[in-house]
Parts: structure tokens; C-alpha cells; sequence
């Protein structure tokens, strides 16, 4: 029983680590203030922010949920690519938001070559990948 209790307590405290940290990066990249600029749209700010909840409930739900969608399996590759590269865009648009590879750049003294140091990490991100989904899954 109280081993239950535990991994009630650590998931629990695992769950509230991991949503102030989403809400904290949300807030810390205003996202929100900064699409409601984008689009000249302040009046439908609480509809922007009801749509986040939202869709965190169902990716909580899709992700915990035992379903399946039951695709033909050449629809797999395109979905597959396209999450892959959403995912790839949204973590190079995140670095380049919080400065990193500018900050980089000029911490290395390397402005001349930086277009090598962009295409190495794209590369490498791909490489590693390919390794994770074709040889160790």
C-alpha cells in the first residue's frame, strides 16, 4: 500500500514539475501576447488561451488513451515526416528565440562559419533520429 502511495506521490509531483514548466515556458516566450500582436486580434485573447488548454487535455489524452486510429500503413511515412519536421522547426524556431546560436557564434569566434555550424546541428539532429527510429527501436 505504501508503495503505491509513492508512485502516486512522485507521479503527481512529476505531473505538476512538468506543467509549470510548459506554463512557465509559455509565459517566459509570451506566446500568446505575441500572436494576439501578430494578428491584430486582442479581442479573442481568452479564446486563444481556452484553445492551450484545450489542446493540452487532448494531447494528455492522446498520448495516456489506448486507442488507434487504424491508418493504412502508406499513410504513416507522410504523417511520420510531417510530425518530424513540425517537431524540427519548433525546436530550431526555439533556439533561435532564446538566442542560442548567435550567442554561440560570438562566445566561439565563429561568425564566418556559422551557416557549417547550422547545417552540422540540422545534420546531427537527423542522424540521430534515423539511429534512434531504425536501430534501436
Amino acid at each position: 500500500m505504501i508503495n503505491y502511495l509513492a508512485l502516486i506521490l512522485i507521479a503527481f509531483g512529476g505531473g505538476v514539475t512538468v506543467g509549470t514548466a510548459t506554463s512557465a515556458f509559455i509565459s517566459i516566450l509570451q506566446i500568446v501576447p505575441r500572436l494576439t500582436q501578430i494578428t491584430n486580434t486582442r479581442e479573442k485573447i481568452n479564446l486563444y488561451q481556452f484553445t492551450i488548454v484545450i489542446s493540452f487535455i487532448l494531447s494528455i489524452l492522446v498520448y495516456f488513451g489506448d486507442f488507434s486510429l487504424h491508418l493504412p500503413q502508406i499513410l504513416t511515412v507522410p504523417i511520420g515526416l510531417i510530425c518530424g519536421i513540425f517537431v524540427g522547426l519548433f525546436s530550431s524556431a526555439l533556439a533561435e528565440v532564446l538566442n542560442v546560436i548567435p550567442v554561440l557564434s560570438k562566445k566561439l569566434k565563429v561568425k564566418d562559419s556559422l551557416k557549417f555550424i547550422i547545417w552540422s546541428l540540422m545534420g546531427g539532429k537527423v542522424a540521430g533520429a534515423l539511429i534512434y527510429w531504425l536501430l534501436l527501436n
